[in-house]
């Protein structure tokens, strides 16, 4: 300890202590030479005699110093004070690597930063460890319910996870308070209609149990959150509203608290607002507000397909979600192994569900981290994403490290001398790690700016134009610490090389050399270690070239599907009357009024309807069996009058749904080619008669006016379904409530939006319009991870290539000027300029070829890793792998062609005069 404080003390004082430290060696200096002196020597021969006897002062200064202080911090801040001066005096170089670096360490912040928010972040809640979630699992694929968040999973391979239950299996798992100290469901609500002080809008919302927020130990922002007491039925109709919207529509949380709101045109009033960095249970679905569960009650009520009153007794219908809390001491294991057998009881006293051959088995799993359909959606994707940001950030480092080399041959002179005068090999190459580090944190530092900026700009690629996109990434500690350590290995990476070959020089030879430092030397490149830097940037170029190229194919095959319609300046937006308090009666005439109303707005062209967009809406398929045939699986599209004219859709055979199809006129029907294919071969489907389940249209007897052409609903990926369109008026399979209208324009189509949103409104003001967007920007949100791959992957290979190129052109330029003596001796002997640049361009296709000898075997292999992503592409396409090798060897030729040009135009004289 008084060893520490005597060097804090020699840190705090340094100029007075060496200043005693100088007194004193003068001192003793003194004394020596007067005792030469009274020894009968001379002056000048006493102070040398003096000086012998006393030994080198400084080193006696040195090692005096060594006991005072801490010499590894000394010469640490003397190695940077150097290494600044350095930089500073090769502003070129620095700039150059430091962009570099920026470029690759942000590209990797700004993915590592989607990583941290999808896969590893935890819940913003009270000790996440301790939360589980509840899952079942069966080798068969099913499902007996819906909910909307997206915790049901099925592998080909493991079978089906579910995170789905029956409201009963809630009350089987709240029983287990031995193992568990509270336990909570929840259900997604949907697209619900929220109107606050009098103005409308489409707001996602979350039906919990009184248990929730206690379960995930949450506290208020204001007033107070749900409790048992709210969750029940016939219990007062209360909201909690996320702390985002009450800032929105309240002005903040405090003035939130206790106003009334209308949801479905039933009012609530706001018990209190949740904390602003509370987003619920799953990152996909961030709720607007949260409902007591029971008050499902009042909002589906008049639900088509199952009324909630009997889903609380039913244990045939999947529709809650389930977590709980473990008690302090109890582990997972523990609880997997009190709650399956009471769980596997449970299935068997209700075999009516799923049958008792595969009955399923209850997995616990971690649930600190919420539902995790975000992550098996973004994980794969994400892992290929830092993949490739990892080769960027390895061909900058390879980058850098090659022109390191290559100023290293460049002062080998001053290494040479430093080490002749006594500087250990190690001190040297701590030096010169010193700059590279000191080089990478500058680096990482622009590269944090280049993380958010990347960051912002990649939540805009995956958004898609959507509106209600949620998920984002954020600048945290998390990160920053990523990117610290990153530039540290990045330094040490890059630099630990050049600085170990820089400290192998013979002293002699070396100090022999001129200032310029000039060798002599047979190499292209320099070192055989610069050839392997080259090599490898050549290689993993041309990996992130091939990964490009099947993306960007996958994007145009995409882009080229024959669709069946036009989707070009269509407007499409979705209305839910009956939300806004419209009931079945009316909703038909009520949509065919607006739709006459937008068909009359000036420059829209044709306007209809329908239950749902022909790509990038859901799905409903139901069983229609046709002239007594057997029952076939077909889509239904029940669509208003123009529709195939409106998206055109061309019309084969008979007519279209037209204004005449109402309730009460004989029931139609259009059906495409594949359904009249499938049920009537290559007889005329006109006049024939098709039939409905019971439950969808009882006694229904459909007749068929109509063949259109085949065209793709649903989803992009798939064939064209069988198809049979009904009119939305004669609500034969289903009352129209949310209907989707599409406009077809003269002009941009969103310059009719203020039009459209006008004419709703004076139609009834509690109506909100929501996801108002093109038909083309609909279909593009449905490959929107294919468009962003292929951005992404493009944008990475370019500035992969770039990188390299720049490096390769950076190291040729530097070796031909210090080759040009031999240049302009070639020269004065009668060389040709061509045969020179041919001589510098040999030396890169030599290495190009040798980086694609390598790459090619390994991207045969890796393209398959990314054979999931692709559409209607092999991964070992072979005219990408052709484009990609060409590209690459254009790229190498043109960095390599400025350099040998200027080799070609050296003066003989002024170089041989420089020689």
């Amino acid at each position: 300890m008084n060893s520490f404080f005597r060097k804090l003390s020699w840190l705090t004082r340094r100029r007075s202590k060496e200043q005693e430290l100088r007194d004193e060696l003068q001192f003793h200096l003194e004394e020596e030479t007067e005792e030469h002196q009274a020894k009968g020597l001379e002056n000048e021969e006493a102070l040398r005699a003096a000086r012998r006897g006393l030994g080198n002062i400084t080193l006696l200064e040195e090692n005096t110093r060594a006991m005072w202080s801490w010499t590894f911090c000394e010469q640490f801040a003397q190695d940077v004070r150097y290494a600044l001066r350095t930089m500073a005096h090769n502003r070129g170089f620095t700039l150059l690597a430091a962009l570099s670096l920026a470029l690759g360490i942000g590209a990797n912040t700004a993915i590592f930063s989607f990583m941290d928010a999808i896969l590893l972040r935890s819940l913003p809640v009270s000790d996440p460890q301790s939360l589980v979630r509840m899952v079942w699992h069966t080798q068969r694929n099913e499902s007996h319910g819906t909910n909307y968040h997206d915790s049901s999973y099925y592998d080909a391979k493991t079978g089906q996870d579910s995170g789905v239950f029956p409201y009963p299996a809630l009350e089987v798992f709240r029983r287990n308070d031995s193992v568990f100290s509270t336990v909570f469901g929840f259900q997604g609500t949907g697209k619900l209609n929220l109107t606050i002080q009098g103005q409308a809008e489409v707001a996602d919302g979350e039906y919990v149990s009184g248990d929730y927020f206690r379960g995930l130990g949450i506290v208020p922002a204001a007033g107070r959150l749900l409790g048992p007491d709210d969750d029940r039925a016939g219990a007062p109709p209360v909201v909690v509203i996320n702390f985002a919207l009450s800032q929105r529509r309240f002005a903040g949380p405090g003035n939130a608290v206790g106003q009334p709101i209308l949801i479905n045109n039933i009012p609530f009033t706001v018990a209190g607002v949740a904390p602003p960095e509370f987003f619920g249970t799953d990152l996909d679905l961030v709720p607007d507000f949260y409902l007591p569960m029971h008050s499902n009650l009042l909002l589906d009520a008049a639900n088509l397909y199952s009324a909630p009153a009997g889903r609380y007794m039913d244990t045939t219908v999947d529709w809650v979600d389930i977590m709980a809390r473990l008690r302090p001491g109890v582990n997972l294991a523990q609880a997997q192994a009190t709650l399956a057998p009471q769980f596997a009881q449970y299935e068997s006293a209700n075999p009516t569900k799923r049958g008792r051959d595969d009955l399923p088995k209850l997995v616990m799993k971690e649930g600190g981290a919420g539902i995790d359909a975000l992550r098996r959606r973004y994980s794969k994707p994400l892992y290929l994403l830092m993949t490739m940001v990892g080769l960027i950030l390895a061909i900058a480092c390879a980058n850098i490290a090659n022109l390191q080399l290559a100023r290293a041959s460049a002062r080998r002179r001053e290494i040479a001398v430093r080490l002749s005068m006594g500087a250990g090999r190690g001190r040297v190459i701590r030096q010169l790690l010193t700059e590279s580090v000191l080089l990478a944190l500058l680096g990482g530092a622009a590269g944090v700016g280049f993380g958010v900026w990347g960051s912002r700009l990649l939540t805009i690629l995956l958004a898609s134009g959507r509106e209600n996109f949620t998920l984002g990434a954020n600048l945290n500690w998390h990160v920053l610490a990523v990117a610290a350590v990153l530039s540290l290995l990045t330094g040490v990476l890059f630099g630990l090389a050049p600085a170990i070959q820089s400290t192998r020089v013979g002293l002699i030879p070396a100090l022999k050399e001129s200032r310029t430092g000039e060798t002599r030397s047979r190499s292209f490149l320099g070192v055989s270690l610069g050839h392997a830097l080259v090599v490898s940037q050549i290689a993993m170029s041309l990996l992130m070239l091939v990964a490009a190229g099947l993306f960007v194919g996958t994007l145009g095959n995409l882009e080229s599907i024959e669709l069946g319609f036009n989707r070009d300046r269509v407007l499409t937006f979705r209305l839910n009357a009956w939300q806004a308090g419209h009931r079945d009666a009316e909703i038909g005439s009520f949509y065919n009024e607006l739709r006459r109303r937008f068909s009359e707005i000036p420059g829209v062209r044709n306007a209809s309807l329908s239950s749902l967009p022909l790509i990038g809406g859901g799905n409903w398929f139901t069983s229609v069996s046709a002239a007594g045939a057997k029952p076939r699986t077909s889509k239904i599209v029940s669509v208003g009058q123009d529709f195939f004219t409106t998206m055109q859709v061309p019309v084969l055979l008979g007519r279209a749904i037209e204004e005449r199809d109402v309730a009460g006129a004989p029931v139609v029907a259009v059906v495409d080619q594949v359904f009249a294919k499938a049920n009537f071969g290559a007889a005329n489907p006109l006049g024939q008669h098709l039939r409905f389940p019971h439950d969808a249209c009882p006694k229904c007897d459909v007749e068929i006016v109509g063949l259109s052409s085949d065209v793709r609903v649903g989803r992009l990926k798939e064939k064209p379904p069988p198809v049979v369109y009904l009119s939305f008026s004669q609500g034969v399979a289903e009352p129209p409530r949310e209907m989707v209208f599409e406009l077809r324009t003269a002009g941009n189509p969103l310059g009719y939006v203020n039009a459209v949103r006008e004419i709703v409104r004076q139609a009834d003001a509690r109506l909100p319009v929501s996801e108002v967007t093109t038909q083309k920007a609909l279909i593009d949100g449905t490959i929107s991870q294919e468009i962003t791959f292929a951005r992404l992957c493009s944008a990475f290979a370019m500035l992969a290539l770039a990188i390299a190129c720049v490096g390769l052109y950076g190291t040729v330029s530097y070796n031909v000027a210090r080759r040009t003596g031999e240049i302009g001796i070639r020269m004065a002997l009668g060389a040709r300029r061509g045969t020179l640049v041919w001589m510098v361009l040999r030396g890169v296709l030599t290495l190009a070829a040798v980086g694609l000898a390598i790459s090619v075997p390994i991207a045969l292999g890796a393209s398959k890793l990314v054979g999931a992503f692709l559409f209607d592409m092999k991964p070992n396409d072979p005219v990408t792998l052709a484009l990609a090798v060409v590209t690459l060897l254009c790229a190498a030729v043109l960095a390599g062609y400025a350099p040998a040009r200027k080799a070609s135009r050296i003066d003989p004289m002024i170089a041989l005069r420089q020689e």
